[in-house]
């Protein structure tokens, strides 16, 4: 696979594939909580903090993978259902 050189980007992608295929989307607590696991950066503890690295993630995969940029686009939402790159 393909690498943005940032390991949590990485994971999102690897994750964003992975939930696509199953046609699975989680919220951005579930992606907080898993990160967090395994021990992976991301801006903070709050949502807004995990909303913009979903959206950093977004934005990188789209130089390098149209794909997985639309499978994290699809994958990860607020409570509320809304998108981070909205």
């Amino acid at each position: 696979m393909k690498t943005t050189n940032n390991q949590a980007y990485d994971f999102m992608g690897k994750l964003a594939i992975a939930l696509k295929t199953q046609d699975i989307q989680i919220t951005f607590d579930a992606l907080k909580a898993i990160l967090k696991e395994k021990g992976m950066p991301y801006s903070e503890d709050s949502n807004l903090g995990i909303g913009r690295s979903v959206s950093s993630a977004y934005k990188a995969w789209a130089k390098i993978d149209i794909v997985v940029h639309h499978a994290i686009a699809d994958s990860f939402t607020s409570r509320d259902g809304s998108h981070a790159w909205d």
